[in-house]
């Protein structure tokens, strides 16, 4: 999931980017001063950006994506234990074991 919401933040950070180079041309004679002046507030202020669009893609993913999941896994584990799975004869072949033992 995180790798998912790296992947959609560096696209959102790539995109605001190339607009962002787009849209302030004017500036492009006084690059070097204002680079050599301001390059630690924008790399900051990047950082800053980019973790907030992380946090917020991460965000989304949980709420959308995985809705519901706690509700589906409780409801999959009855089914094992019940045997009322295709699946719950070989699950509990593989790891009934295990649940014996904790």
């Amino acid at each position: 999931m995180i790798a998912n919401a790296a992947f959609v933040a560096t696209l959102i950070f790539l995109t605001l980017g190339f607009w962002l180079s787009n849209e302030l041309r004017f500036l492009t004679p006084w690059r070097g001063f204002i680079l050599h002046n301001h390059l630690q507030s924008i790399a900051l202020y990047c950082a800053l950006l980019f973790t907030n669009l992380l946090g917020l893609t991460v965000w989304i993913e949980r709420k959308f994506f995985l809705r519901d999941t706690g509700r589906k896994l409780r409801h999959l584990d009855q089914e094992i234990h019940t045997g009322q799975s295709e699946l719950s004869e070989e699950i509990l072949s593989r790891f009934g074991g295990e649940e014996e033992e904790q």
